[in-house]
C-alpha cells in the first residue's frame, strides 16, 4: 500500500500512517536470504528474476543478487539495470562516461584522498548526500568482481524502517529532519577550484507516496541546522544504527553478487586488501535518479 506523507496532527492521517507503518514492518525480522536473488543472465534477468526482485524492493527496499562471477563487468550491469528501469545514471568525479564507478583502493589519481577509494572504514550514509536537489540519487546497484582478503562487510537499513522508528519517538524529530536548511555539505575546493558547490537540503524528503533521505553520519565538512530541534533529531539517528539491529541487513559481498537498492542507508568496516597486483578487491557502483519500481505482494 501506499501512504501520502503528511505531517500534521490530523487524526485521519495518523490511521493512514499505523497501515502504512505495519505493511512496511510485516516483513521484520528478516534473514538475509529473504533478500536474495539469484539471477542466470545478469544482463538478462527474466520475467519471474525481475518480479523476484521487485518484490524485496518492495518490501526492504533492497535486494541481493547472485549472478555467475564471469557475468560481473560494466556493459551487464549497465543492461541489467536496464531491465530494472533505470535509465539515467548519476556521474561523479571519479566515475568513467557510462557513470560507472570502478571501487578499488587506491590508484593514480587523488581518489585515495575520499574513503570510498580507500581500505578505511565508511560511516553510515546514503549515496549522493552531496548533490544538488535537482540531482538526487534515488537508487543504486553496487557488484563485486573481486572481495577483499578480509572484512568490508556492509550494514544496510531501509530509510522508510529509519523514518518509522524516529517518528514513532516523536514526530518533531522528522519535522526537524524535513526541513530545507536541515543538513548541509560545504563546497569542494581544491586549489582555487570548486570541484562541488555547497549542497543545503532536508535529510527526509517527500514526493507524494515517496519519501527519500539524504544523510552522512561524517563528523567532518558536514553542517547541520543549529537549533535544538536538529541536534536532537541528529542523536536520536545516531543511536538508531545501534539500537535497531533487528532491522539492519549485514553481508561481505562475494564474486557475483551485488546490491541492489532505492537509495538506503549503508556503511562499510575496514578491510584488509591482497597485496599481489591486479587482485584487490574490486566491485562496480552505478548510481541513478530513478527509483526502482516496486510492488508489495500479499
Amino acid at each position: 500500500m501506499s501512504y501520502t506523507f503528511d505531517l500534521s496532527d490530523d487524526p485521519s492521517d495518523l490511521e493512514g500512517y499505523r497501515a502504512w507503518r505495519a505493511q512496511r514492518l510485516a516483513g521484520y525480522p528478516a534473514t538475509l536470504e529473504s533478500l536474495r536473488v539469484e539471477l542466470a543472465s545478469l544482463a538478462s534477468p527474466s520475467p519471474g528474476e525481475l518480479g523476484a526482485i521487485a518484490q524485496r524492493i518492495g518490501a526492504y527496499n533492497l535486494a541481493l543478487v547472485c549472478a555467475p562471477p564471469h557475468q560481473i563487468a560494466p556493459e551487464a550491469i549497465l543492461a541489467f539495470g536496464r531491465a530494472l528501469g533505470l535509465r539515467t545514471a548519476d556521474s561523479n568525479r571519479f566515475a568513467d562516461h557510462r557513470a560507472i564507478s570502478t571501487i578499488t583502493a587506491g590508484g593514480s589519481d587523488d581518489r585515495a584522498d575520499y574513503i570510498p577509494y580507500t581500505n578505511k572504514p565508511l560511516s553510515w550514509h546514503t549515496d549522493g548526500y552531496y548533490n544538488p536537489p535537482c540531482r538526487q540519487v534515488r537508487a543504486w546497484t553496487l557488484f563485486c568482481l573481486r572481495p577483499a582478503s578480509a572484512g568490508g562487510a556492509n550494514s544496510l537499513l531501509d530509510p522508510e524502517v529509519a523514518y518509522i522508528q524516529l517518528r514513532d519517538q516523536s514526530p518533531e524529530l522528522i519535522r526537524a529532519l524535513a526541513h530545507p536548511e536541515a543538513f548541509s555539505i560545504p563546497a569542494n575546493t581544491r586549489g582555487g577550484e570548486t570541484l562541488r558547490p555547497e549542497s543545503t537540503g532536508p535529510v527526509f524528503s517527500f514526493e507524494g507516496d515517496t519519501l527519500h533521505m539524504r544523510y552522512s553520519a561524517r563528523s567532518k565538512n558536514v553542517a547541520w541546522r543549529a537549533t535544538p530541534e536538529t541536534r536532537a533529531a541528529r542523536e536520536a539517528l545516531d543511536r538508531l544504527f545501534s539500537s535497531a539491529p533487528s532491522y539492519i541487513f549485514t553481508h561481505t559481498l562475494g564474486a557475483g553478487e551485488g546490491f541492489v537498492t532505492n537509495n538506503v542507508l549503508h556503511n562499510r568496516t575496514g578491510f584488509e586488501d591482497c597485496s599481489d597486483p591486479g587482485q584487490g578487491r574490486l566491485l562496480y557502483r552505478v548510481r541513478y535518479r530513478e527509483r526502482i519500481e516496486a510492488f508489495h505482494g500479499t
